[in-house]
């Protein structure tokens, strides 16, 4: 634990990025170029009496290492409310965190009335790495594969209905993958809504009656209670024909040691892992039902198919 926080203050000062990526530098000069204490910093990998060198792995952390900066996102905003959790659970009682706010992440970066996204916005730099790190994760986890997209295109209709409608798509990497392995959907009638807060808004006008709503990686960000208000949104805005498609790691059960540290960490935002079980019950609290799930064979990921109950 020691040597992750010191892992930790050495990417905070860049001491990484002061060391050659070949060869030696001497403390002193490693001192001087951070402006720190020379005995403060005089514990890394030594060559000979008063160099130091990168060791096999630390030049993972050197800035802008996608698996250094995950370490970091990790530390900061996992490890640190965990360690909090002594305090929270004592100031809130031993029950899941329910709300966007007052979670463990916030309550443990002394912002306990603000969200998670509040909170790391409030550094532009801490924003920038988190959602760097989130599009290295993005990229490791099934889109395609796993469901079928290619009956959209053959859907009959007007034309300016919208085929997909890709809510809280964010730069809409998925929606960019689902068109390289399905070209024949037409982009034009494809739809990003990349608004942050989809919980709070409404499905537009212009979203109304579209063909699929296209949900991925959102619903484990939230409680029970948050998810069903964003999928009775979708509800009342489907038509009779339309069907949502929710992409999340569904949680087997008993979980594995990797879906229950997923589900911790979730905790933390005040979000959740669900088996198929609990998504069954949550989409029907929200007036739709599942018709389908259909799984990925190398990940937990799958697209869950629903209609209007």
């Amino acid at each position: 634990m020691a040597e992750m926080g010191a892992i930790r203050m050495f990417m905070k000062i860049r001491a990484f990025d002061k060391i050659p990526l070949e060869g030696t530098i001497s403390y002193k000069d490693l001192a001087a170029s951070l402006g720190a204490e020379e005995a403060l910093i005089s514990f890394l990998n030594q060559s000979g009496e008063d160099h130091v060198a990168h060791s096999r792995h630390s030049k993972l952390y050197v800035y802008g290492n996608p698996q250094g900066v995950f370490f970091q996102i990790m530390f900061d905003e996992a490890m640190v409310p965990w360690v909090h959790w002594g305090d929270y659970f004592d100031t809130y009682g031993l029950k899941e965190p329910k709300m966007g706010n007052h979670v463990p992440h916030s309550f443990a970066w002394g912002h306990a009335d603000l969200n998670f996204w509040q909170v790391i916005s409030k550094s532009p730099q801490r924003l920038v790495d988190f959602n760097q790190s989130m599009n290295t994760l993005d990229e490791v986890l099934p889109v395609t594969g796993m469901y079928d997209f290619g009956w959209i295109a053959k859907a009959e209709g007007p034309e300016d209905r919208p085929l997909i409608v890709d809510v809280g798509g964010g730069k809409g990497q998925a929606l960019k993958r689902i068109m390289a392995a399905f070209p024949e959907i037409p982009s034009k009638r494809m739809v990003l809504q990349d608004r942050e807060d989809v919980i709070q808004e409404v499905i537009d006008a212009h979203e109304a009656g579209a063909l699929v709503y296209y949900i991925r990686r959102c619903m484990h960000d939230w409680h029970d209670e948050n998810d069903r208000t964003i999928l009775a949104h979708l509800a009342e805005a489907a038509a009779p024909d339309s069907k949502v498609l929710i992409t999340e790691q569904i949680m087997p059960n008993p979980p594995t040691a990797l879906n229950a540290w997923t589900d911790l960490c979730m905790m933390n935002l005040g979000g959740k892992e669900r088996t198929e079980k609990m998504f069954g019950e949550l989409v029907a609290s929200a007036g739709l039902k599942v018709i389908g799930v259909h799984k990925s064979l190398a990940t937990d990921v799958a697209v869950i198919e629903c209609v209007k109950a």
